[in-house]
């Protein structure tokens, strides 16, 4: 069992640098993708007058994406 922990570990250590980038890539694809739905939920919402080019995204213990889109806004009325 420890044999199997360690090689897991080092497995890690010592992954390819092409892994990791790939890894890299799928997180801000996921991320933007959350950023792109934050932005069209406070558009849906609400009559935005600015939004920020970007968000704060940050993965949640749940595994969910959670964003935070900074803009100015009136009330939408219906």
């Amino acid at each position: 069992m420890k044999i199997l922990i360690l090689s897991i570990i080092a497995t890690f250590l010592l992954a390819d640098s092409k892994l990791i980038d790939g890894l890299e890539r799928a997180s801000a694809e996921h991320k933007r993708d959350a950023c792109a739905l934050a932005k069209k939920e406070a558009k849906k919402n609400y009559d935005v007058k600015e939004m920020n080019a970007g968000c704060n995204c940050e993965i949640s213990d749940a595994r969910e994406w959670m964003c935070f889109v900074k803009f100015k806004h009136l009330s939408k009325e219906n």
